[in-house]
């Protein structure tokens, strides 16, 4: 993700635009969010901050960015709250946790209209919303309520879970979890005779749950709170720039890169303080690489696009038909 925004950034200035990239490191932990967000606002030369990446360093350090006056921008931290704390300072380039979720629902309904669902998430401020959403969905599209079962992360045995989910027969079974934790459990209901359709969170490029999973993630959908990368030329190209210089596809590529661009199209229209910076983003209206970039008085996108993946032959590729805008 850094290489990526370190891309965008070179790009701007090549285009005249005098902007530079300096990288913290959070630790994906909050404690060392609020310090490094700390530091952040000290350095005067910041005027807008790209991240955090996940949702609990984001939560820690937005109160902070939103007291300086200073703009963040995150790529993919994706909890629903994030956005309804009042923060002005806050703007979310991906879709949050009840988009995704909405979406997982309303395509599982749409394959087993009259079929069940259980829920399975891994006991996280991560994976517990996105099932809790899925559910809520799921039962207004469906009229019937889905059953939520809860793993540890660190878990190793699943064989009551899967006695559980082979005794109710459900039709599709979501799963809210990190990769390691998803392809462990994907492991064990496949090898206990569970063959409904698995919904995972986990799609986009060159995730690690093809591999974490293996033969059992086969025919795995998965929700991805992003663009698709391969849905224009424009993103396309960047793939390719990515693969040819880093060697893979960034998880969040798409919205890395545009946020960089939405931060350094604030600074070409004549923005240079941070509140200036700030009210130039909240206007946001331009087309970035994989579609339309505007934000709601909340600071989330408006129809930020979520795209729908599976796994097939031992690649992660998208779900043809089924993107979302």
């Amino acid at each position: 993700m850094l290489k990526t925004v370190e891309l965008a950034a070179a790009d701007a200035r090549a285009r005249g635009i005098d902007l530079h990239v300096k990288a913290f490191d959070d630790k994906e932990g909050e404690s060392v969010a609020a310090q490094v967000a700390a530091a952040i606002v000290s350095d005067q030369s910041v005027i807008a901050v790209v991240g955090h990446k996940n949702s609990g360093p984001s939560k820690a350090a937005a109160p902070i960015y939103a007291a300086a006056g200073l703009a963040q921008v995150t790529q993919c931290s994706t909890d629903n709250s994030l956005s309804r704390f009042g923060w002005r300072t806050f703007f979310r380039m991906c879709a949050d946790n009840e988009r995704q979720a909405a979406v997982a629902a309303e395509f599982a309904h749409s394959r087993a209209p009259r079929g069940s669902a259980i829920g399975i998430h891994d006991s996280t401020d991560y994976g517990r919303p996105l099932i809790e959403a899925f559910a809520k969905r799921f039962e207004e599209v469906s009229g019937r309520a889905v059953r939520v079962l809860g793993i540890q992360v660190g878990q190793e045995d699943f064989s009551e879970i899967v006695e559980v989910v082979r005794a109710a027969e459900p039709d599709v079974i979501d799963i809210g979890a990190t990769e390691i934790e998803d392809g462990k459990l994907m492991r064990a209901l496949r090898a206990g005779g569970v063959t409904a359709l698995a919904i995972g969170s986990e799609g986009g490029p060159d995730n690690p749950i093809v591999r974490l999973a293996g033969p059992a993630g086969e025919g795995m959908v998965h929700t991805y709170a992003g663009a698709d990368p391969t849905g224009t030329p424009e993103s396309e190209a960047l793939v390719r720039r990515c693969r040819a210089e880093f060697g893979e596809t960034p998880s969040y590529m798409v919205e890395c890169y545009d946020a960089v661009s939405v931060i350094a199209a604030a600074i070409e229209k004549g923005a240079s303080t941070r509140a200036e910076v700030r009210d130039a983003i909240a206007q946001t209206d331009m087309q970035g690489i994989a579609g339309r970039i505007r934000f709601d008085e909340h600071g989330d996108r408006i129809a930020a696009p979520v795209s729908l993946w599976t796994i097939r032959d031992g690649e992660m590729v998208p779900l043809e038909g089924a993107a979302r805008p």
